[in-house]
């Protein structure tokens, strides 16, 4: 039988991309070599050749003011939040005080004009026509445009603003390049819906939080049947 003459290994090309794999299945080895970290250079296009250390101290310090931008960002979102809820709290306490839909609508259309906006109640066969929208118009706007959603936030073209929106004096020239945030009056069965329109195109955006509009909407809603149902008993 001839002897067998074992195959030793070949010993691995050294090149960037094994050097980089070993790093990362080694990440403490700088720990156990710690006096390497001085010796390594690095060539930085903002301040030239410069060791590991100060790389790492570089990037620290450029993440530590990412996050305190970051915070600074919460922190101002939190404060408008807060003004918000505030204002839509103190709307909802006028709107629980009112004893008729005029009265209501009075107060949702005034703040509106205090935040620079227009608000639309519109309500199927509404005897005011202000306040007036047609069945079949509202149907067709829920299903194009809810579908199952709670509030609908962008831009509208001037045939589906106007079928849904359109009263007398409404601001074309303002609206066309606007937004709108529109909610339904009731989910299941709405009898309507609760406009809000701003003259800038980019005040309302899909990705927006209507968690105290929908808020405003329900009160608004419920008011709505209560008053409906004592002008019926």
């Amino acid at each position: 039988m001839n002897d067998v003459t074992p195959i030793e290994p070949q010993p691995t090309q050294l090149t960037e991309d094994v050097v980089a794999q070993f790093l990362m299945d080694h990440p403490d080895f700088f720990q156990q070599h710690p006096e390497l970290l001085g010796r390594i250079k690095v060539d930085t296009p903002e301040r030239g050749v410069v060791s590991l250390v100060e790389v790492q101290v570089s990037k620290l310090r450029d993440r530590i003011g990412d996050l305190e931008e970051e915070i600074t960002q919460l922190m101002s979102l939190a404060a408008k939040n807060d003004r918000l809820f505030h204002d839509f709290a103190n709307v909802q306490k006028q709107l629980l005080a009112c004893e008729n839909f005029s009265q209501a609508a009075k107060i949702i259309e005034q703040k509106a004009l205090s935040l620079d906006l227009t608000a639309h109640i519109k309500i199927i066969d509404h005897s005011h026509p202000k306040y007036h929208v047609d069945k079949t118009a509202l149907d067709n706007f829920i299903k194009k445009f809810l579908n199952g959603h709670s509030a609908y936030l962008g831009r509208l073209r001037k045939a589906e603003r106007d079928s849904l929106l359109a009263y007398g004096g409404l601001d074309h020239s303002s609206a066309e390049l606007g937004s709108f945030a529109i909610l339904p009056l009731g989910q299941s069965q709405s009898i309507g819906v609760m406009a809000f329109a701003s003259r800038d195109g980019r005040h309302f955006e899909p990705n927006m939080d209507t968690l105290f509009l929908e808020q405003l909407v329900s009160v608004f809603h419920y008011l709505l049947m209560q008053w409906s149902k004592s002008s019926h008993e």
